[in-house]
């Protein structure tokens, strides 16, 4: 097509015709090529944001924080992942993002053990590889963005637990994964913990409940009527929660079998009311969301994340005291009937 208009100009003008042809073509081919920069036309930093999945209420959170951040801040997102806790769909999400080119990807990953060939693999193309919510720590990533420090939160959850058993008797754990680093290592301080600080305390069993709020509380069905002696429960994460709470309420046992773990208030409020749970704990995941694009554009820009670094909301930043690429978000937050109301969340 580009000939026959070549062909049809007049003599006079074809030279020059030729020549604009032969460049919009020499364009047009290097454009089918594969995106090497992750940056679009009007110059915007892509990042690339993989939740562990996407349809639940914490991670939409997330997602708000993230989408808040990248708004301020002039940056394009793309926030997606699964529709199940699984590694290798997030791996299909991780190869897509990597042929695009993006700048960074920020990552939530559901078996850390997989990750490392995938980091590799981005760094050569020159794209920044970050975690968050969950850490791949073997990996290479260049930044964790960690909600919470996990000694901090681990020890908080084992000491309310055994409070609320006046630290005697059976207890038992729902967790959602037994690959997710965070959870596990939340799972295995506060196992420490028990064994150091608590010796009369007998952990019984291990649940996972596959982040499915109804496969959580028909699990902690199963070990109530498998332990009737139990007297308590840690959660550790935000479907095994409500999903537990359920149960011992079904069950009638509120009161009976103390209950905590970490979820968010939208969920719990009910239960909080009725006096199934008295605490549960969280941070904002909005702002874990926003602290990590934050960081994720900063990187990217060539900024050194160090001690004494000030992001903007958050002044300087905390950072873990065994890992320094390991950025602190906040303090747990303690949630109980005294203080649940002050939250106003809509998750």
């Amino acid at each position: 097509m580009a000939i026959a208009l070549v062909a049809n100009i007049p003599s006079t003008r074809k030279f020059r015709a030729v020549h604009v042809v032969a460049l919009a073509i020499a364009l047009s081919i290097i454009g089918c090529g594969p995106r090497e920069s992750g940056r679009v036309d009007d110059g915007k930093i892509v990042i690339a944001m993989l939740p562990k999945l996407k349809n639940i209420a914490y991670f939409a959170a997330c997602h708000r924080g993230a989408e808040k951040a990248a708004g301020e801040l002039g940056i394009e997102l793309i926030y997606d992942g699964p529709d199940v806790p699984s590694g290798s769909e997030q791996q299909k999400f991780i190869e897509t993002w990597i042929r695009q080119g993006v700048d960074a990807i920020c990552v939530a990953p559901n078996q850390p053990k997989a990750m490392s060939r995938l980091v590799e693999r981005a760094h050569e193309r020159g794209i920044k590889v970050l975690t968050w919510d969950s850490d791949a720590p073997e990996s290479g990533r260049v930044l964790m963005v960690n909600q919470v420090d996990d000694k901090t939160l681990a020890h908080m959850l084992m000491d309310d637990l055994a409070a609320q058993m006046n630290e005697d008797g059976e207890w038992a754990i729902a967790i959602a994964s037994l690959d997710a680093a965070n959870l596990n290592s939340w799972r295995r301080l506060a196992e420490a913990r028990a064994k150091d600080k608590y010796p009369k305390l007998k952990l019984v069993e291990t649940v996972v409940t596959k982040e499915d709020e109804n496969e959580a509380r028909q699990m902690v069905e199963t070990l109530l009527n498998t332990y009737p002696a139990l007297k308590g429960i840690i959660a550790f994460d935000s479907n095994s929660v409500p999903g537990a709470a359920e149960a011992i309420e079904r069950s009638g046992k509120s009161g009976k079998v103390a209950l905590t773990g970490n979820t968010s208030p939208g969920k719990m409020r009910g239960y909080i009311e009725r006096g199934v749970l008295k605490s549960f704990y969280l941070w904002d995941p909005r702002a874990l969301g926003d602290l990590t694009i934050r960081l994720a554009a900063a990187v990217v820009k060539g900024e050194e994340i160090k001690p004494g670094k000030e992001i903007a909301g958050y002044g300087k930043l905390n950072f873990s005291s065994e890992d320094p690429t390991m950025v602190i978000l906040s303090q747990p937050i303690r949630f109980s009937k005294e203080n649940i109301a002050q939250y106003d969340w809509d998750f």
